[in-house]
């Protein structure tokens, strides 16, 4: 009768448990002479634990690998939650699980060949594994968009450089605890509102608009500072601005994406409905930034979702500022 130990075994490996196993030869400590004897059990045991191990980390690959067609599941069954989609890709997990293990060396080598790769491209930063992360949460975030159609997410032109901006506009603590402050500093009588978030928002423009200093980058290098930088100084470029902008509004529950024209880069704050913008019309004009706006136009954009974003950019004294330029190259949504 087969033991457990060699059930285990055949399920790691792929061996067939009725096969008679091949008689092994007792090891010996070459530069002692002294013989050492292994019981049998026990080398069996420490050969299952490494196929365990192996076991659990390919089959997390396999999952990470397969995070996205949960998701898109998700948008196929919108109805059921999320039970069906975790199913179906965990049946889906398993059975590759199940084929690839019978080739587990041809897997393992494409796998060590990656990371190889991987670090050698790290080493001369050309793409890292943080490059990599940025690009599967992008790729996750867009396809989790359900407003926005698959053809989109999968032909649409990508954001220059999105991969900068996204690591710029990480969340730290640092950035959360300056968008506190900056967001609850100016407008207090507007706070206790409806409206108290996009007070808060606008509080945060209004802060870091009133006190930003342009200063270019270097020369020939097109520098992207991260919002904690950039908070400490207020100072830089259209860049640097709109990733700080982005990361104080984000950080405190806002949704901002960033606008690319030949020649600049701005941030634009999403407004969530359409009654919800009437009002943020009422609350620019007519409290906030009264002075500033006087009789002048709220400029917006809408785009092909209906979703309204309206400007921030460092060169209006206001929410909803005239454009500086109107040629949209591309869009990047911060997640």
């Amino acid at each position: 009768m087969t033991d457990f130990s060699t059930i285990l075994k055949s399920i790691f490996t792929g061996e067939n448990p009725k096969k008679p196993r091949a008689i092994e030869n007792k090891r010996q400590d070459a530069g002692k002479g002294v013989s050492m004897n292994i019981p049998p059990a026990f080398r069996d045991f420490l050969k299952i634990q490494g196929n365990v191990f192996g076991s659990l980390v390919f089959f997390m690959l396999l999952g990470a690998i397969l995070f996205p067609f949960i998701v898109l599941l998700h948008r196929v069954f919108p109805y059921t939650g999320w039970w069906i989609p975790v199913l179906v890709d965990f049946a889906a997990q398993c059975c590759l699980f199940w084929l690839l293990r019978k080739v587990k060396f041809t897997v393992w080598s494409v796998i060590g060949a990656i990371f190889i790769t991987l670090t050698v491209t790290s080493l001369v930063h050309k793409y890292t594994f943080r490059d990599l992360y940025y690009d599967y949460r992008g790729f996750v975030f867009n396809i989790s968009n359900e407003k926005k159609s698959l053809i989109d997410v999968f032909t649409q032109k990508p954001f220059p450089r999105y991969r900068d901006f996204l690591k710029a506009s990480h969340f730290t603590p640092e950035v959360r605890q300056y968008s506190l402050k900056a967001a609850t500093k100016n407008f207090p009588k507007q706070q206790k509102g409806d409206e108290w978030q996009y007070v808060q928002y606008f509080s945060i423009f209004k802060e870091v608009n009133a006190h930003w200093q342009y200063v270019s980058d270097p020369a020939h290098r097109d520098y992207i500072a991260p919002a904690s930088e950039s908070m400490e100084t207020l100072c830089g470029d259209c860049d640097d601005y709109s990733v700080l902008m982005a990361a104080c509004i984000t950080s405190i529950g806002g949704t901002v994406r960033l606008v690319r024209t030949p020649s600049h880069v701005y941030p634009e704050l999403k407004i969530e409905s359409k009654e919800d913008f009437a009002k943020v019309k009422k609350l620019i004009r007519n409290k906030l930034f009264k002075k500033e706006v006087a009789k002048k136009t709220i400029y917006y954009h809408t785009d092909g979702y209906g979703d309204i974003w309206i400007n921030l950019d460092y060169t209006a004294k206001y929410p909803g500022g005239k454009f500086l330029y109107d040629d949209i190259i591309s869009v990047l949504e911060i997640p």
